[in-house]
């Protein structure tokens, strides 16, 4: 007797990144950008982010969080305090 296959099992994989043929999903748009303007720019700007991309996904942090990461390395850790009036 072969087992039913779960019906929720789609929403185990809701919280993965988006793969689009081994490519990361969310370079989608700068790439079809370097399809339609294809120019050295563009394809820099292609590898560049898929190079980034792929590092952020073999640690496994996410986008929000390395701009999180990002923004506090480069604001410090002592934060300004400004009293209104």
């Amino acid at each position: 007797m072969a087992s039913q296959p779960d019906i929720y099992a789609h929403w185990r994989d809701s919280a993965l990144t988006p793969v689009f043929f081994s490519v990361d999903a969310r370079c989608s748009f700068i790439i079809l950008l370097c399809l339609v303007r294809p120019s050295w720019y563009t394809f820099g700007m292609v590898v560049v982010s898929l190079g980034f991309l792929s590092i952020l996904n073999y640690y496994h942090v996410s986008l929000i969080a390395a701009v999180r990461i990002i923004r506090n390395f480069v604001t410090g850790s002592t934060k300004i305090i400004i009293r209104r009036k």
